[in-house]
């Protein structure tokens, strides 16, 4: 048998089914089945109508008659489709394990994912990037942080700085429809590459051996800024 450098444990595989089993939970909402992603806004909404109710049921969780009930404005087989994937992909579950189970309960991960879905398709990811920028001021801030952490920050905002600035030079040079709708991805940018240009500057403070990592951020930040201007130039143009 040949020798492997990656030995397989029991805590290996644990810990990537626990990884698996929260992606499958925070987009079990999108999901159609389990292998694809729905195309039909109702089928969210069944979803969302679904946790609301059970966080408002709270301890006394749901039976699937009151699932119904309050899914009634729904037709009973888009419903009973939703809750099927809802629980084959652990977004909703038994309260117990156990034989004749009545009630069920939601899964928070899967709440929590869809509040950040929704963010993102009202923004385009902005109030994403503002939550993750004021995390990161904290993190750098914060006297137990080590400067492996600090270069994993700093290349973690690049690699995201670089494709937003990458999708924003393709918008600009498309369609202006498709420009127009992308529009929300405009929106208060300068601010944006402020507080990045802030966090760079408290990063390379701290940890001047990150000199070479911080130049690579701060690039990716002009970058950034430069293609906002130019989709911005270009919507203002043509709008008169």
């Amino acid at each position: 048998m040949p020798e492997t450098n990656h030995e397989i444990t029991l805590d290996s595989v644990l810990s990537e089914e626990a990884v698996l089993a929260t992606y499958r939970r925070m987009f079990a909402a999108l999901a159609r089945d389990s292998g694809a992603v729905v195309d039909d806004p109702v089928l969210v909404d069944i979803a969302e109508t679904l946790f609301a109710a059970f966080a408002e049921a709270g301890e006394e969780w749901l039976t699937h008659e009151q699932m119904r009930h309050v899914c009634r404005a729904y037709p009973l087989e888009q419903f009973e489709n939703r809750l099927r994937v809802l629980k084959g992909l652990g977004a909703i579950r038994e309260v117990f394990p156990k034989p004749n189970q009545l009630r069920y309960r939601a899964s928070f991960t899967s709440v929590v994912g869809l509040m950040f879905v929704r963010r993102m398709m009202d923004d385009g990811g902005q109030s994403e990037m503002h939550r993750l920028l004021a995390l990161e001021d904290l993190n750098v801030a914060d006297p137990r942080t080590t400067m492996e952490e600090a270069r994993l920050s700093a290349q973690n905002l690049s690699r995201a700085f670089r494709l937003w600035a990458l999708e924003l030079i393709t918008l600009t040079g498309g369609t202006i429809e498709e420009l127009r709708e992308q529009a929300p991805k405009l929106w208060g940018t300068e601010e944006i590459a402020r507080r990045a240009q802030s966090l760079h500057a408290t990063i390379l403070t701290r940890w001047p051996d990150l000199d070479r990592t911080c130049t690579e951020l701060r690039a990716s930040i002009y970058s950034y800024s430069d293609a906002s201007r130019r989709a911005a130039g270009r919507l203002a143009d043509s709008a008169g």
